[in-house]
């Protein structure tokens, strides 16, 4: 059985800003690319995203704990932990534990957000481990911000015995020295031992020793990465989205199409109510010759979020190549004349959906009968977009 240490590094490269203070050194998150954006807190809610400073575009960061504004944080929907949870209370089994102030409720900053018109786009993490997540069961150590709603100090040394079959039998140990004061406080989380077993059986590791402290200033030692979900592409086209201006009742009567291809329009409704899009700016048509029917809908996103959700949300749908089988047919994304189709065919019953983005603002979906998606295609090719705008 093996156990590695680590010796925590206590040397810091620059001189750092104190937990509470405007921070005045720079730090760097690596490759970075994405622009000047805000950093942000959600652990007051998500409804209360807190502003605590920004990322420059050459990827300096900045932050102003200082400039937290709290006051217009509303009800509780938010986790707090009291004190003695945080370390551990009733199961830490040490009789020398020292709490200057058991009545202290702590909220946990676990994530540091990157904010883009208004919404989260990503993250930055700080560990000394070079992953994009750190991982806490792994040697190194990161930092989290923590707001204490009073002064208390916190002095404890917490054994748990690990035990199981043969594998394995070691006293794990978490040590808080914590010095919490009213306000946002800067605390590190350290593994510095962990224990592993190697048998022909099994192989593993735990964490054998943490500590858990607190410090007045960032270690030098840490890398801040990126870790960003945001689609950047899609993001800009919301943007420019709900800025148009909607099309009109008026606006779609003139334009209605007598014909799609062969089939003759036999019927339309505007604005009919469509489910999972609270968005009646639409127009729906019927075409049909003999046995083969066309329903296509088009739906004008401009305007409205949650038509423009959805309008983004197909479009990542459609953004590589799919196809899946089904009992009766398949379902893929793929491109049909350059542009980027998703097609439900039930190839048992003839009926055919195609779903798709059109002139950077139309949800098309067109419901066919008696025909396959080649021939449904064909159909829409002639349908003349251009000529429906504001």
């Amino acid at each position: 059985m093996k156990t590695k240490l680590i010796v925590v590094i206590t040397i810091f490269i620059f001189q750092f800003c104190k937990a509470q203070q405007s921070q005045t050194a720079l730090l760097q998150v690596e490759n970075y690319n994405k622009g000047e954006l805000e950093l942000k807190i959600t652990s007051f809610g998500d409804n209360n995203p807190i502003t605590i400073g920004k990322v420059l575009a050459d990827g300096t960061i900045y932050f102003n704990w200082l400039a937290a504004d709290l006051s217009n944080i509303n009800g509780n929907d938010y986790m707090t932990r009291s004190i003695k949870n945080f370390y551990g209370g009733n199961f830490c089994q040490d009789p020398n534990v020292v709490v200057t102030n058991e009545n202290t409720t702590l909220v946990e900053i676990k994530y540091i957000y990157l904010f883009k018109y208004g919404q989260a786009v990503g993250a930055i993490i700080p560990s000394t481990q070079i992953d994009v997540e750190h991982n806490n069961d792994q040697l190194g150590s990161t930092i989290n911000w923590i707001y204490s709603d009073s002064d208390t100090n916190v002095k404890a040394h917490c054994t748990e015995n690990k035990a199981w079959e043969d594998l394995y039998d070691f006293d794990q140990t978490i040590t808080y020295e914590l010095k919490l004061k009213k306000g946002f406080n800067l605390v590190s989380n350290t593994l510095t031992a962990i224990e592993e077993w190697d048998t022909e059986e099994e192989k593993g590791s735990l964490p054998r020793s943490r500590i858990i402290q607190s410090l007045d200033q960032i270690p030098g030692n840490l890398h801040w990465q990126l870790k960003y979900w945001a689609n950047d592409e899609a993001l800009e086209i919301e943007q420019q989205l709900v800025k148009l201006k909607p099309i009109t009742k008026q606006q779609y009567e003139s334009w209605l199409p007598k014909k799609l291809g062969k089939l003759k329009r036999t019927n339309y409704e505007i604005g009919k109510a469509i489910e999972r899009i609270p968005n009646k700016n639409n127009v729906n048509l019927l075409f049909e010759k003999d046995a083969q029917t066309i329903d296509l809908t088009i739906i004008d996103c401009a305007g409205n979020k949650d038509a423009v959700g959805a309008y983004t949300m197909i479009m990542n749908m459609l953004s590589r190549d799919w196809k899946d089988k089904t009992k009766t047919g398949y379902n893929s994304a793929t491109e049909m004349d350059g542009k980027r189709v998703m097609t439900e065919y039930n190839e048992k019953e003839a009926k055919t959906t195609l779903n798709y983005n059109a002139n950077k603002r139309f949800i098309i979906k067109a419901e066919a009968t008696n025909m396959n998606p080649e021939e449904i295609w064909e159909h829409l090719k002639t349908l003349n977009l251009k000529t429906l705008k504001p």
